[in-house]
C-alpha cells in the first residue's frame, strides 16, 4: 500500500511538472509570438500620409486588415490628401477617356469595362486611322459596373459602336456593388449598380452613394456608414462580414496574415460557384444575369442605332469558359463578339503580362479584330439599309 501511494505521488508530480512545463513554454511562444508581431508592425509601419506608395513589405505586412480597416487608412475628407485609389471608377462624374482623333470625321468606339478594355482603347488608337477610340473604364471593374457605366453615360449615344467588356476572374463578381467586398487586398470604395433577374427583364438596385464627396460625407458619418454597411451585406452576395468588418484584430500582423489566407479560401470558393480554371456553372446567377445583360446592351444599342460588340477576356488559365458560358446569348441573339482565345490562347503565358493584362503586341492583334468585326458589322448594316 506504501508503494503504491508512493508511485501516484511521484505519478502527481511528474504530472504537475509537465503541466507546469507545458505553461511555461506556451508563455514564452505567446511572449515570442507578441514581441514578432509588434516588431512586424513597427519595422514595416504602413504610411500615415495616405498618398505616399507603400514599400513591398509594407504592403504584404498590411494584407489580411479589414475592408474597414484600410479605407480608414486610404480615405481623407479632403479629396487632394486621400489615396488615389479612392478617388477612381466613381459614377458621378464617369471618368471618360476621349482620344484626339487623327480625323474629325472618324467613328466614335467607345469601350466599357475595367483596365483590360481601356488598353484595347489604347490599342485601337495606335492601329487605327479608321475609327476614334473612347474608353469608360474603372480599375478592377465589374461587368455590371460597365454596364451601369453605359446606361448612365448619355454620349455613349452618339457612338458608332460600343464595346461591353467581360472577364474570366470577375464573372463570379458580377452581382457585387463594389470592389470592397471582394478585392480584399486593395478594395476599393467606387460602387456599382447591381442587376438581378426579375422574370426575364433586368431590374437594378443602384448602390447608396455614386460619388467620392457622397462617400466621404457617409463614411465619415455615425449613422449613415452603418446603414450603408448594412445595405451591402443585406445586397451585396460576396459581403463577408469577418473580412469586411473592421476589429481590435486589425493591429496585429499575424492575426491579419491568419484573416488574408481565409479570405483567398472564401473568394475561391465563390469563384468555383460560378466559374474558375476548372469549368464554370450555367446555372448561376451571375452567368444568368451576365447574358441577360448582354442581350439588353445589344437591344439598347441597336436602338439607338450603334453597334453592339461583346468583349471576352479569357484570363490566363482559365481555359475559354468565360465564352462557353456566354456564348448561347451571343448566337441566339446574333450579337458581335470578340473573345480573346481567337487571339492568344488561356494556357499560353507568353501572351500575358504578370498583372493579367495582354501584352501589347496581342492587345493589338485584338484591336485589329475589333475593327474587322466592327466594317462587317458596319457594312452589313449599310446593305441591310440600301435593301429596303
Amino acid at each position: 500500500m506504501n508503494r503504491l501511494n508512493s508511485f501516484i505521488s511521484n505519478s502527481s508530480h511528474t504530472a504537475s511538472q509537465s503541466v507546469g512545463l507545458a505553461v511555461y513554454a506556451a508563455g514564452w511562444v505567446l511572449t515570442g509570438l507578441v514581441i514578432i508581431d509588434l516588431a512586424l508592425n513597427f519595422l514595416f509601419a504602413y504610411p500615415r500620409d495616405a498618398r505616399v506608395r507603400p514599400t513591398f513589405l509594407q504592403s504584404y505586412f498590411e494584407y489580411g486588415r479589414s475592408t474597414e480597416g484600410q479605407l480608414k487608412r486610404m480615405t481623407r475628407p479632403e479629396r487632394s490628401l486621400s489615396a488615389p485609389i479612392t478617388l477612381s471608377g466613381w459614377y458621378d462624374p464617369l471618368q471618360i477617356r476621349d482620344f484626339i482623333p487623327k480625323n474629325a470625321q472618324n467613328p466614335i468606339v467607345t469601350i466599357y469595362g475595367m483596365s483590360h478594355a481601356g488598353r484595347l482603347a489604347n490599342a485601337l488608337d495606335r492601329i487605327s486611322d479608321r475609327f476614334t477610340a473612347r474608353a469608360v473604364t474603372a480599375p478592377g471593374s465589374t461587368s455590371n459596373w460597365a454596364y451601369g457605366a453605359y446606361l448612365r453615360d448619355h454620349s455613349g449615344g452618339k457612338s458608332y459602336a460600343v464595346v461591353l467588356a467581360f472577364m474570366s476572374e470577375l464573372l463570379a463578381m458580377n452581382s457585387t456593388l463594389s470592389p470592397m467586398s471582394w478585392n480584399i487586398d486593395s478594395p476599393m470604395p467606387y460602387t456599382a449598380d447591381r442587376f438581378v433577374l426579375n422574370g426575364d427583364q433586368l431590374a437594378v438596385i443602384h448602390p447608396p452613394y455614386t460619388s467620392f464627396n457622397q462617400y466621404v460625407a457617409t463614411f465619415f458619418d455615425h449613422d449613415k456608414w452603418p446603414a450603408a454597411r448594412d445595405f451591402f451585406a443585406r445586397n451585396d452576395p460576396v459581403y463577408n462580414p469577418l473580412i469586411f468588418r473592421a476589429n481590435i484584430f486589425d493591429h496585429s500582423a499575424l492575426v491579419r496574415l491568419v484573416r488574408r489566407a481565409y479570405g483567398q479560401r472564401y473568394l475561391r470558393s465563390v469563384r468555383k460557384a460560378v466559374l474558375d480554371e476548372t469549368g464554370y456553372n450555367p446555372n448561376s446567377e451571375e452567368v444568368k444575369v451576365a447574358q441577360a445583360m448582354i442581350h439588353e446592351f445589344a437591344l439598347s444599342a441597336r436602338r439607338d442605332g450603334m453597334i453592339p460588340v461583346i468583349f471576352l477576356v479569357n484570363n490566363l488559365g482559365f481555359s475559354n469558359y468565360l465564352y462557353q458560358a456566354l456564348s448561347p446569348i451571343l448566337h441566339r441573339d446574333n450579337i458581335p463578339y470578340l473573345s480573346s482565345d481567337t487571339i492568344i490562347s488561356p494556357n499560353d503565358p507568353r501572351g500575358y503580362l504578370p498583372d493579367s493584362h495582354f501584352t501589347d503586341p496581342v492587345d493589338d492583334e485584338l484591336a485589329r479584330a475589333l475593327v474587322k468585326i466592327i466594317e462587317k458589322e458596319g457594312a452589313m448594316r449599310s446593305s441591310n439599309v440600301s435593301t429596303h
